[in-house]
């Protein structure tokens, strides 16, 4: 379970990362529309993360390699789907506005989620299992358990309290 949350900040912080150079190459300069302090966009990190466990528990082990893909195709486009539409309505639910709008998008009215970017980011998901995914299992995997244990905790401990000072202080 651990290892899942380690995972978690690493995606959150490549999500992060993505946005970034997505921002840079449409808008043509650095912003960031962060939510929390740190250097990670929890909403990258948990779409992801429930497509690795799916893949983990269910597709992993597939011999068939077309069923497998296209399985995983579906399921990170469906848990990217699934985390846009928490964290959206969840921010708008607590904090009354709204992160981002697809209601302006080519075919979409639903604010949240849309099907052509949501299956955009789902793809960069499943990509991201196949081919990055193994080397951060295999980096996280080889890490001594006093140092994945420390490094745990810390993740863990950064986290809260972002969140805590974010939806408690910082929004307010």
């Amino acid at each position: 379970m651990r290892k899942y949350f380690v995972y978690f900040m690493i995606y959150s912080f490549l999500g992060f990362v993505l946005e970034r150079i997505i921002n840079v190459i449409f808008l043509g300069y650095y912003y960031d529309n962060s939510v929390l302090v740190g250097p990670y966009q929890p909403l990258y990190g948990l779409g992801i993360l429930l497509a690795v466990i799916f893949y983990d528990f269910y597709l992993k082990d597939m011999k068939r390699k077309l069923p497998k893909y296209l399985s995983l195709i579906i399921i990170a486009i469906l848990t990217t789907g699934l985390s846009e539409f928490l964290h959206g309505e969840g921010y708008e639910l607590f904090k009354g506005t709204q992160l981002w709008d697809y209601g302006q998008t080519f075919t979409c009215s639903y604010p949240y989620v849309c099907a052509l970017p949501t299956s955009l980011f789902g793809v960069l998901s499943a990509l991201a299992i196949v081919f990055i995914h193994p080397l951060i299992d295999k980096l996280v995997s080889k890490m001594p358990k006093y140092f994945f244990k420390w490094t745990f905790r810390f993740l863990l401990f950064i986290f809260v309290i972002d969140v805590i000072y974010t939806f408690f202080f910082k929004l307010l």
